[in-house]
């Protein structure tokens, strides 16, 4: 069997992804703490080791991204995570932000509060917005899915 590193890469980053969702939304107060039981320490602690899983990948994405330029590779990884445009371009800086304020709320959290609310709220937002990008992807996704079907059944037909 054939697996390639980009569909384990994508495949890898959406269970982190979810986790970090799942932990951060519930962190988020009162209206979002079902998603958590209510347990607010275990859903920190998930979802700082899955940030560090998080900026992990981040930075295996990158150091191949590099690669595959230094190697001149320029066949279209349907599954990769960083690319020059669309979706791609869009989830590498969203991703770029939310780890930057992440760490801005880790490291900041003991001294500069001021720093911590500034980064919380963009972190925030950030996610939000992530969010419905992440739904819109896998509705674009299963919707391709599905058209490629349709003119399979027409063929049947006729």
């Amino acid at each position: 069997m054939n697996v390639r590193f980009d569909f384990i890469m994508h495949w890898l980053w959406a269970i982190v992804w979810a986790l970090l969702a799942l932990s951060g939304f519930g962190m988020v107060g009162a209206k979002h703490g079902w998603l958590v039981n209510f347990n607010y320490a275990t859903a920190d602690f998930v979802h700082r080791l899955s940030a560090a899983v998080f900026v992990v990948l981040t930075f295996v994405s990158i150091a191949y991204e590099v690669f595959r330029n230094i190697k001149k590779d320029t066949k279209n990884l349907a599954w990769f995570v960083i690319g020059r445009s669309g979706y791609q371009l869009f989830t590498f800086i969203t991703t770029l932000i939310l780890i930057i304020t992440g760490a801005l709320i880790w490291i900041c959290s003991e001294f500069n509060m001021s720093a911590v609310g500034f980064a919380l709220l963009i972190h925030e937002y950030i996610s939000y917005i992530a969010l419905a990008s992440v739904i819109w992807h896998i509705y674009k996704k299963c919707h391709a899915l599905l058209s490629l079907k349709k003119p399979e059944a027409k063929l049947q037909k006729g």
